[in-house]
């Protein structure tokens, strides 16, 4: 491949259309300086595809086109321009299948923009296509075949690990650098899709373990089930043998009672007689105490007594509620065993009535018989007489009027018996309601007394739980404005720290990249840590300036704006200490107090009101004031100029600066172009501004610590507050609750004392009432009785007489049936009888069940009272026990004195309560005996039915357990099971086949992770195999140039000695590739300390040692000699005339042996209208000859 020919249009200082044609092997361009050669190597970088302007020698692609000035429109301007290149591509060297391939790059000006556009041998291409097909070819703007002018030097001055990239390009092991990106990528995608499987495999798992705890579940449940049936069996037993073995256990508690009861009476007289002569005792010693003690002792005793007697009280009340229980209880197994007696006699009395009134019934058919038959009888006698007929009419009328009379008798037996039975059960309810009576008011006057000690103290709690409140309200509103203070403060804390953060970020990246001499950063960087003090900042840093005087005002300071400014002299001098010491060079201070202060001299008053000027230059920057001598040191008289043509004709009268940046000084040297802008600019840092962030950051600290402190202060005193305001709340609340239960107590006691003097007056209303009637009964029963008598009389007679008139057999008959006929009514007399009893007992009998049943529903709830009672008076007592402990320490401590007889005192106190508390305990216990024996009772005859009933719900032919465990047992396992089986919850009965099918999930998750992981192993081992190759193509490469580099630069050289050298040799690509070399008659010297011809003759050594390892279809060197002597340059000359027999140079050089080694030579003049033209060179030498001398001298 071949560069043939290169065309212009409009490019730079090339106007119109232009053809440089290039011949082959070793083509020179030369020509004076300015002429435009190097223009002709920005045409082909253009077209090579250089991504920016500034090496193309332009800020903007407009400054490419030919007569294009900034801010300057003209119709005759050039809109455009374009390069092409021609390259004979017969070889193909080129990817495409054309002998002779066009490139063609431009750009036009649209709406004052420029756009760039492409062609590919006249069709329309792209940057990308351009790029694809040159790199395939070996041809970059930036290779190792093309130097700029006066980059000859940077391939010696170039970095090691850049020069070692330079030599992967060559070597071509940028393909294994993407096999090796690719390779890695794949890893770490393979790495995502096993780190996904991993936990997909988590997850199966988790499900895998949640699924058999739910097979678990599922077979626990059926456990659970079974287990329940076998508990509900037992329950049934246990509550079988509960009965009758608490039947059996009552039955002989009953008896023993009994015998108890009867040895208790003389007991508690011994114990009344013993408790009077311990109450003398104790009344003498403490009047001995009293008189030994003194008030302090009195007052000890006083508060201990208060605290004994509240003691004694509340256990008194926990004894007598113990106590009420237990004659409670007893009440209820007496009530419980009576209403049982009581229901068995109603249903015994129902039968027997049945029975009395089918027997009643049956008499009376007998007798309706033998009266029938006696009728008959007597009728037939009559028949004969007369008067017999009247006897026998007569004899009839008496009999019913005897029988009414038996009527009429049997009913007042029935009812006297009735009445006799309610007026005994009439006088058992009076003296049961005595009793309640006595008992209810005891209960309300010690109810009434309980209340009332309580009230007081509820108050007392509530006043002083009134207190905390208030003040655990008023901490709670401090500490929400303290926590909001402190949190606004933590926000303030935030804002503060990133802005010091991000303003200091700011400054050390403006110190980096900044342009600072390395002596200014380190003396900024020593003032940033403190190390030194009174350093002020940079002029860049001190002064704030607008955008359209930046880079007039930057280019009038120049290296001046790096001055740091100090607080005097002395800070100067230690600073300079500073650098001396550490070796960091030298840097320029202005310390404030020994600047002279700045006056504009007459010539600079004049210069600034001419046309065209702006400001002094100092004017346009703002900066504190305290920092204007500093200023004035730095800009002098410097003065802003619009334009350079304004500032042009003021030239020699000052120093002046224009807004595109030219510098006029005041001798008439003019300095211009367009050099790119320094990295320091003004305004880069405010220490001021960083100093008050910093400042800012300390208050913020401050107050925050102080903050905290008030809000742990606070916290703390609230949390102790918070701990009384909840111990007074439970205070109040117990209290409350006491007070509530025991006003509840006293209403349910004063009910219960009304109630009981009613029952007592109704009862004894009734029992009068049922006196009265009962007597009315008995007398009328006499009277009756008497008549009965005289009728029974009058019936014998007038049967007697009857038999008599009869006579005869018939006489003897009728007697017989007289006879008869009598005893049997009497038999059903008797037998009405019963039936009248019977039926006056059952209504009785029945009210006496309910009103049994009633009664035992009010002992339930009294014992539930009385419980609850009895737990609230132990509590009370402890307390109490407590309290009384504490006096009695600090009694002792006080008064040792006394010990003794307060001993005594003590013993006979302990003593006198022990025997009043047994006392009361004996007592307690005879009621509570007396009380138990008739619950017993009760309990038994409530008992035998509850067994009966036990029995009935037993299965039918369900043999008893070998073991049945305890009602608490059974009942704990009861609730056991049922907690588990709640436990388990829904039971998912289908987890079974969810099991097995996660299990074979997790068995290909399994399998489908171990392909990966040999998938990760395989691609690690393609990244070892990879690299080994990478590393083995290098190693040729290198090897081939470091010996094609030796030879080369010994023959460039005239017997130097040159080679390459891996600064990491061990990890090759960790490090770069170094250059060392000896000139001839030199010693060895590293490539940074070689001259700059000698730097040239090293880099062009590279490029010839590149060049015979992997030719470049052509080379482009731009003045590759200008460091060069006259025999280094002829060395140069012979060494590209000799590599062109094998590639194409096309080489811009001043120098005379250069033109005479080359095959073709191209001369660029420049017109004085400032276009720039060629010309074909074909005797070189009458060239040579035709120069100035002072240009033949170059």
């Amino acid at each position: 491949m071949q560069l043939l020919e290169l065309e212009f249009e409009n490019f730079k200082s090339f106007k119109g259309h232009v053809t440089v044609p290039f011949g082959p092997g070793f083509t020179c361009i030369t020509g004076p300086n300015g002429s435009g050669k190097s223009n002709i190597t920005d045409a082909i970088l253009f077209i090579l595809g250089s991504r920016s302007t500034k090496l193309l020698r332009a800020r903007r692609l407009n400054q490419l086109i030919f007569g294009y000035q900034e801010g300057k429109k003209s119709r005759s301007a050039a809109q455009h321009c374009r390069v092409s290149m021609v390259f004979n591509n017969s070889d193909r060297f080129l990817s495409i299948e054309s002998d002779r391939v066009r490139f063609t790059k431009g750009v036009r000006l649209r709406g004052g923009k420029p756009a760039t556009y492409y062609r590919l041998n006249g069709d329309t291409s792209s940057a990308g296509e351009f790029e694809a097909l040159f790199s395939r070819a070996g041809l970059y703007a930036t290779g190792y075949n093309i130097i700029q002018q006066g980059d000859v030097t940077q391939t010696s001055l170039m970095s090691g690990t850049a020069r070692r990239r330079k030599l992967e390009d060559v070597a071509g092991i940028t393909a294994y650098d993407q096999r090796l990106r690719k390779t890695r990528s794949a890893r770490e995608h393979v790495g995502t899709d096993l780190t996904l499987l991993d936990e997909r495999m988590r997850e199966a798992q988790r499900l895998l373990r949640q699924l058999e705890r739910e097979k678990r579940d599922a077979e626990r449940l059926e456990v659970i089930l079974q287990q329940l049936q076998e508990n509900e069996l037992q329950r049934k037993w246990r509550r079988v043998l509960d009965l009758e073995a608490e039947l059996e256990s009552r039955r002989g508690l009953i008896a023993r009672h009994e015998k108890e009861l009867g040895e208790l009476v003389e007991e508690l007289k011994e114990r009344q007689t013993a408790i009077g002569t311990l109450e003398d005792d104790y009344k003498k010693v403490e009047t001995d105490i009293s008189d030994a003690g003194g008030d302090r002792a009195r007052e000890l005793q006083e508060l201990l007594d208060r605290a004994r007697v509240s003691q004694a009280l509340a256990q008194s009340n926990s004894e007598s509620a113990g106590a009420r229980l237990t004659e409670l209880e007893g009440s209820r197994r007496q009530l419980e065993g009576s209403r049982k007696a009581a229901a068995a006699e109603l249903k015994e009395l129902r039968e027997a009535l049945e029975g009395a009134r089918a027997e009643a019934g049956e008499l009376d058919a007998r007798v309706a018989t033998a009266s029938g038959e006696l009728a008959r009888l007597e009728a037939s006698a009559a028949d004969g007489s007369q008067e017999i007929s009247g006897q026998r009419d007569a004899l009839d009328a008496l009999r019913q009027a005897a029988g009414e009379l038996e009527m009429q008798r049997h009913r007042l037996e029935g009812e006297r018996e009735q009445l006799e039975r309610q007026l005994e059960l009439a006088r058992e309810r009076l003296e049961r309601s005595e009793l309640l009576l006595k008992a209810a008011r005891e209960d309300s006057a010690d109810a009434d007394f309980q209340l009332q000690d309580l009230e007081l103290g509820r108050k007392s709690a509530a006043d002083n739980l009134r207190k905390v409140s208030a003040k655990h309200g008023k901490l709670v509103g401090e500490l929400a404005l303290a926590s909001d203070r402190l949190e606004r403060i933590e926000g303030e804390l935030r804002e503060a720290a990133l802005a010091l953060a991000a303003e200091e970020a700011a400054t050390r990246a403006r110190d980096e990249i900044g342009g600072y001499a390395r002596a200014v950063q380190s003396v900024l960087a020593a003032r940033d840590a403190g190390e030194l003090d009174g350093i002020v900042g940079t002029i860049a840093e001190l002064g704030q300036v607008d955008e359209e005087h930046a880079l007039a005002l930057e280019v009038a300071a120049g290296a001046r704006m790096q001055s740091v400014v100090v607080r005097d002299d002395a800070v100067a001098a230690e600073a300079i200490a500073f650098l001396k010491q550490r070796k960091l060079g030298r840097a320029r201070f202005l310390p404030l107090n020994r600047l002279r202060r700045y006056r504009p001299s007459a010539n600079a008053l004049l210069l600034v009101k001419q046309a065209g000027a702006i400001n002094f230059a100092q004017e346009l920057v703002r900066f504190d004031p305290r920092y204007a001598d500093a200023f004035g040191n730095v800009f002098g008289d410097t003065v802003i100029m619009r334009n350079l043509s304004e500032a042009r004709t003021l030239l020699g009268r000052g120093r002046m600066v224009t807004l595109a940046g030219e510098l006029l000084e005041a001798g008439g040297a003019m300095v211009g172009g367009s050099p790119p802008r320094s990295g320091i600019h003004f305004g880069t840092g405010t220490r001021d501004n960083l100093d008050e962030l910093v400042a800012r950051l300390s208050t913020a600290e401050a107050s925050k610590l102080e903050a905290s402190a008030a809000v742990l202060v606070l916290r703390e005193e609230l949390a102790e507050v918070a701990q009384a305001k909840t111990a007074l709340e439970s205070e109040c609340s117990t209290t409350q609750t006491r007070v509530t239960d025991y006003d509840e107590q006293a209403s349910k006691s004063a009910d219960g004392l009304l109630q009981a003097q009613q029952a007592f007056e109704t009862r004894q209303g009734a029992l009068a009432a049922l006196e009265g009637e009962l007597g009315e009964r008995e007398t009328a029963l006499g009277e009756l009785q008497v008549t009965i008598t005289d009728h029974t009389g009058s019936v014998e007679q007038a049967a007697t007489a009857l038999q008599d008139l009869t006579g005869g057999v018939a006489a003897e008959r009728l007697a017989q049936l007289q006879s008869a006929l009598g005893r049997q009514r009497e038999m059903l007399s008797e037998v009405r009888a019963s039936v009248a009893r019977f039926e006056a007992a059952e209504e009785p009998a029945a009210g006496e069940e309910q009103r049994l049943a009633s009664e035992l529903e009010q002992n339930l709830a009294e014992q539930k009272e009385q419980q609850s009672l009895r737990r609230d008076e132990r509590e009370t007592a402890r307390k109490l026990a407590r309290e009384v402990k504490e006096l009695k320490a600090e009694e002792d401590t006080k008064f040792r004195e006394l010990n003794e007889l307060r001993d005594r005192r003590d013993r006979l106190r302990d003593e006198l309560a022990e025997a009043r508390t047994m006392l009361a305990q004996r007592e307690e216990f005879g009621r509570g005996r007396r009380h138990a024996t008739d619950e017993l009772k009760i309990e038994v005859a409530t008992r035998e039915p509850k067994l009966a009933e036990a029995q009935l719900r037993l299965p039918e032919k369900a043999e008893q357990p070998p073991k049945v465990g305890g009602s608490e047992q059974l009942e704990a396992q009861r609730e056991t099971l049922e907690g588990q089986r709640g436990r388990l919850g829904n039971v998912n009965m289908l987890s079974l086949e969810h099991y097995r099918q996660e299990e074979e999930r997790l068995a290909r998750i399994r399998e489908d992770r171990k392909q990966l992981r040999k998938e990760v192993r395989r691609l690690e081992a393609l990244e070892a195999k990879i690299s080994a190759r990478k590393l083995e193509r290098f190693s040729e490469v290198y090897k081939h140039i470091d010996e094609n580099f030796q030879s080369t630069f010994t023959d460039l050289t005239g017997g130097g000695k040159a080679w390459l050298e891996l600064e990491k040799p061990e990890t090759v690509f960790d490090g770069g590739v170094s250059i060392k070399a000896r000139m001839p008659r030199k010693r060895l010297f590293p490539v940074e300390a070689l001259s700059g011809g000698e730097k040239s003759l090293v880099s062009m050594a590279f490029i010839f040692a590149i060049q015979r390892y992997d030719p470049s279809p052509f080379y482009l060197l731009d003045e590759p000699d200008q460091n060069l002597d006259g025999v280094n340059t002829e060395h140069i000359g012979r060494a590209i005339a000799l590599q062109s027999a094998v590639a194409q140079f096309l080489v811009v050089s001043l120098h005379h042996a250069a033109l005479r080694e080359a095959a073709h030579v191209i001369g660029v003049f420049m017109a004085d209208d400032g276009v720039s033209h060629l010309h074909q060179i074909h005797d070189v030498d009458s060239f040579i000859a035709s120069l100035p001398a002072e240009e033949v001298a170059a």
